[in-house]
């Protein structure tokens, strides 16, 4: 598979302004590198898909940033390969304590342990589900507050099968997570046999593959399948149970709401930097 990779230098003082704006483009995460002898200013690099070319891939990031009005210099788009894009990102990803003494170590990174650290490790070729990310730290700190006393959790669009893992140390014995995608499936599936963690994991369809009801959901998404799934999502959720969801950024913090409101108490919300995670019950 081809991957394009943009960069483009950006004042630091809008970094955060920046990555909001491109999570539009791209799921797959973002590089940050300090520029030699130019404090004030960052390279960011973002991976889109290959149905544009570089060429327009150019075009419309310097749009969206001139529609912004962000200062930018140095943009060039160029295609990469997957192995490209895997080295590239793979480099910046480092050890995380995504709860007290439960710390995420990807794979390919040397980590010794501290005291009495729990180390659960992860290999992945996504760059999102590595731990790094202010939505994961989130739903593990709402699942540790919520779910510790919970039977099952069923992790929607699993991944990694990172918050699975987190589930596991927190006690919950009943692990099931689902995703659409069969690499990302079996990705979790190869990450819970790491960890010796018993876990099923379901390649398919929510509504169609999963006919049993969990106490804690998790649903670390983005808005457009989370407001496709939320109906769906009820009918899974046990009469006492808890839904956590995530990937909701600010500038789609009011489109999501009147699909959460209509149905659902808001029990607690996370923010952390642009990004929303609630605490639902029914």
């Amino acid at each position: 598979m081809k991957w394009i990779e943009i960069s483009v230098a950006i004042e630091r003082v809008v970094i955060e302004e920046v990555t909001t704006l491109f999570d539009t483009y791209s799921s797959n995460g973002f590089i940050e590198e300090d520029i030699p002898n130019e404090p004030a200013w960052v390279q960011l690099t973002l991976y889109g898909d290959a149905e544009k070319t570089p060429k327009e891939w150019e075009e419309l990031i310097a749009g969206a940033l001139k529609t912004a009005q962000f200062t930018y210099k140095h943009l060039y788009a160029k295609e990469v390969t997957d192995t490209d894009w895997y080295n590239n990102w793979q480099q910046y990803i480092e050890p995380t304590e995504i709860l007290p003494n439960v710390v995420i170590h990807p794979a390919w990174k040397e980590y010794t342990p501290k005291g009495n650290e729990t180390v659960l490790t992860i290999d992945s070729d996504l760059s999102f589900g590595t731990g790094a990310h202010e939505t994961t730290k989130a739903c593990a700190e709402l699942m540790a507050k919520y779910g510790q006393s919970k039977q099952t959790c069923l992790d929607i669009g699993t991944g990694t099968g990172i918050l699975l893992l987190v589930a596991h140390t927190l006690g919950i014995p009943n692990l099931i997570g689902i995703d659409i995608d069969e690499n990302a499936a079996e990705q979790a599936k190869l990450n819970c046999e790491t960890n010796k963690v018993a876990a099923k994991i379901i390649c398919g369809d929510l509504a169609k593959d999963f006919d049993g009801k969990a106490d804690l959901i998790m649903a670390n998404l983005t808005v457009d399948p989370l407001k496709i799934l939320l109906p769906t999502i009820s009918t899974k959720l046990a009469s006492d149970g808890i839904l956590i969801i995530s990937g909701i950024i600010d500038d789609r913090y009011n489109e999501i709401m009147p699909y959460i409101k209509e149905h659902w108490q808001i029990v607690e919300e996370v923010v952390k930097g642009s990004w929303h995670t609630l605490a639902l019950r029914q």
